[in-house]
């Protein structure tokens, strides 16, 4: 062990220690602000943790005895440093530091980093950088389904942009990681740049980095900041996530989340944030990620792939709830898109038992290839959504004969792979709907009415497995209705809701979910006449970030187009010479 003095400096704001090789060191830190001196604090580091950070190529202005030659990312040659994660703290004018190295040595490279965030600019701009603008513009047609949320600026922090390295470097998206920065959560909206300012100064200066690690920040008042420069729309290559950095993105959350909930602003940035990029890179956040080292999900901790606490056991544990929100941010309908071509698919059935694929294109679907034969035998298909988990939604249908239910899982190409039975006794169901994830538990289930008595029945997906968990009733009195669907977000509320037909009438219903499998009271929003089409919820059919119907009368195919926020846009004719078929799903 070994100790400082008490050491009188110059005023400081981030304090945290770097070296050289592959050192384990624990560190803490006691710091004096207005005269006052605080606890001891742990800085988390080490060679466990150093490593855990991609160096880059050609580092940014470093100061202190740290070289500027080029490195390799996923590699720790020279120019960059190992270091403890950094400490914020309040304007502080002296420091006493305790280290421990489980061999005894303490490192000759070992350096104290105090850093000053420097004074805040005369003014901030919450306007795009010229960069920012330019790769938002370009990647606007690639992520307009989903909104871009608002990201203040690098300059809004106040980047002194001669600091970094330059060029960025460009990788891709295939998904994220979840932070947090280890600091104080009980900040002050106005010491966030400040703050900002700290770890950048940080990241170049002290560690050797070309610029600030993460690509985006989220503060717990809600506010996402830009991070690493290069485009907020474009894959640039951070220093998040050692051997992740060239395939992800990162986003920290300001402050320690080991024992504080983050705010629900902060939760709700994470989501809106997370389904405006992954819209805009084609990342789907339904699935598991395959990266060069292993499959994730496409939303994952940094923990996951390293040995830290980040982002923290209270924010770690809410990763499902913002992967949840993610998927409603971009308005996804579970459970229609079988050959991973990221746009809902249309299935058909002859009498003669012939299956048929139609594959979406955006702006409806091109022609029906064959996928299966035999279908004769079975009724009740439903599209639940990755039933088991492999990352394709897959297809369940009941057979007639037994009334027994089988899972037919999908290839990404969008054949159907062999059959595994997953249910029994489901002759007493005169109705099976796809519902995906309807009680947000994170699993796809079924929506299924028996024929005694009109009830409607939830059947969640075991967590582990493909079987049911135990069903429980929903609703009551659906005899009434004549067809029944889970449309997705149908009012624009990120929660999953049914539209319903009533028999009677033939007019539409929608029943408003409440997020848990249950419904709010019914409202009308389509009169008579709905009876002369075969409906079917299909998802996003024309990439306008809105979940819509399809029907089928006669020969032609119809889009009903929705509006987002309960109702209808309009109807379009999608397609004729569909009279060919007894069912569509």
């Amino acid at each position: 062990m070994v100790r400082t003095r008490k050491l009188e400096v110059e005023p400081f704001e981030l304090a945290a220690l770097t070296w050289k090789g592959d050192a384990e060191i624990t560190a803490w830190v006691r710091t004096r602000s207005e005269g006052t001196w605080s606890s001891w604090y742990e800085l988390p580091g080490g060679a466990d943790h150093a490593p855990n950070h991609t160096p880059d190529q050609g580092a940014g202005n470093a100061s202190g005895p740290t070289a500027s030659g080029p490195t390799t990312p996923g590699t720790t040659e020279p120019g960059t440093r190992h270091g403890t994660d950094p400490l914020i703290v309040e304007r502080s004018d002296a420091v006493q530091v305790r280290v421990d190295a489980p061999d005894g040595a303490v490192p000759d490279s070992l350096r104290l980093d105090l850093v000053a965030p420097g004074d805040d600019p005369a003014s901030v701009s919450d306007a795009p950088t010229a960069s920012t603008q330019e790769a938002a513009q370009g990647a606007a047609v690639a992520g307009a389904r989903v909104p871009r949320p608002r990201i203040r600026s690098r300059a809004a922090w106040g980047a002194d942009e001669s600091l970094r390295g330059d060029p960025p470097d460009y990788g891709e998206i295939r998904g994220a990681f979840v932070h947090h920065t280890v600091n104080t959560s009980r900040y002050s909206r106005s010491r966030v740049p400040r703050i900002i300012r700290s770890i950048y100064r940080y990241h170049v200066q002290s560690r050797g980095w070309k610029d600030i690690g993460y690509n985006f920040l989220v503060d717990r008042f809600g506010r996402i900041w830009e991070g690493r420069y290069g485009g907020i729309g474009r894959p640039v290559i951070g220093a998040h996530t050692y051997r992740y950095n060239d395939q992800a993105f990162g986003m920290a959350a300001i402050g320690t989340y080991t024992g504080t909930v983050p705010t629900m602003r902060m939760r709700r940035a994470y989501q809106e944030l997370f389904g405006w990029k992954f819209a805009v890179h084609r990342v789907d956040p339904r699935r598991r990620v395959r990266y060069e080292q292993g499959r994730l999900p496409a939303i994952a901790g940094h923990r996951d792939v390293s040995a830290t606490a980040c982002p923290g056991h209270e924010l770690y544990r809410r990763l499902d709830q913002i992967r949840r929100g993610t998927i409603a941010a971009m308005e996804l309908v579970p459970g229609r898109d079988l050959n991973v071509n990221w746009r809902p698919e249309l299935l058909a059935t002859t009498r003669a038992g012939r299956l048929y694929l139609a594959k979406g294109n955006g702006d409806g679907y091109a022609a029906p290839r064959r996928a299966g034969s035999g279908w004769h035998r079975m009724d009740g298909l439903a599209t639940p959504g990755d039933w088991n988990g492999d990352g394709i939604d897959d297809l369940v249908a009941r057979r007639k004969s037994d009334g027994s239910l089988w899972l037919y899982p999908s290839a990404d190409n969008g054949n159907l792979g062999s059959k595994r039975q997953i249910g029994w006794g489901w002759q007493g169901i005169n109705a099976i709907v796809g519902a995906g994830d309807f009680d947000g538990n994170g699993r796809p289930d079924l929506l299924a009415r028996r024929r005694s008595d009109g009830s409607l029945w939830l059947y969640p997906r075991r967590a582990n497995g493909i079987t049911f968990a135990q069903p429980r009733r929903v609703g009551t009195g659906w005899a009434g209705m004549s067809a029944i669907m889970v449309v997705g977000d149908w009012n624009g509320d990120r929660i999953p809701d049914v539209v319903a037909r009533r028999r009677s009438d033939g007019s539409l219903w929608l029943y408003r979910g409440r997020g848990d499998g249950a419904f709010r009271p019914a409202r009308l929003i389509g009169s008579t006449g709905w009876d002369r089409y075969q409906l079917v919820a299909a998802g996003d059919v024309d990439d306008d970030g809105r979940a819509d119907l399809v029907g089928r009368r006669g020969d032609e195919l119809a889009l009903f187009r929705g509006d987002g926020r309960g109702g209808f846009i309009n109807k379009q004719r999608l397609a004729g010479r569909w009279g060919g078929y007894n069912r569509i799903v």
